[in-house]
């Protein structure tokens, strides 16, 4: 675990304050080829654990009532289709649970298919991800937390948060399962 606080002074953090406007950043794990973390994921993500998720989510003690909601990083709908399931979906929905607090399966919309950005460099990740995202319309304004599994280069994250950055009407933090 990184024991990292729910703030702005973590790695995670610094991945993304470069690229788009968020108030907090916390990240559970920390990716290292040497920890379990990589089999982990790879566990929860491609081989259809989602109670992996379900579990670390209850890792995480901070109170996150005064957030509007919980939204995740959503898949394309073809990934989606192919894969069976959004392997952050159970971690998400069930920080939210224990919070009590509003989950948004559909807050976030995925518009653009790109393929795995595994073996991409940032500069790649970055415009494959332009515009891949829109806000659904039915989202009131408040501050929400963004969820993914993984902070690699933070393109993904970024590219989202961006969507909500263009109204002054949304905050958003970002919790991640892991920080590479």
């Amino acid at each position: 675990m990184t024991h990292w606080e729910f703030d702005q002074n973590n790695m995670a953090y610094t991945k993304l304050r470069n690229h788009c406007r968020v108030e907090q950043v916390f990240s559970l794990l920390e990716f290292k080829h040497y920890n379990t973390t990589p089999a982990i994921l790879h566990e929860m993500k491609y081989r259809n654990r989602p109670e992996i998720g379900i579990d670390l989510a209850q890792l995480i003690t901070f109170d996150l009532r005064e957030y509007d909601g919980i939204i995740p990083i959503p898949l394309h709908p073809k990934r989606l289709k192919t894969r069976g399931y959004n392997q952050v979906e159970g971690f998400a929905r069930q920080l939210a649970e224990i919070n009590q607090i509003n989950y948004f399966s559909d807050g976030l919309i995925r518009t653009k298919y790109h393929s795995s950005q595994v073996n991409e460099d940032k500069t790649h990740r970055l415009n494959n991800l332009k515009n891949a995202f829109e806000i659904n319309s039915n989202l009131q304004p408040g501050h929400y937390i963004l969820v993914d599994d993984v902070l690699t280069t933070g393109a993904t994250i970024a590219s989202a948060v961006k969507k909500f950055n263009l109204s002054d009407n949304f905050k958003i933090s970002v919790i991640t399962i892991t920080c590479a």
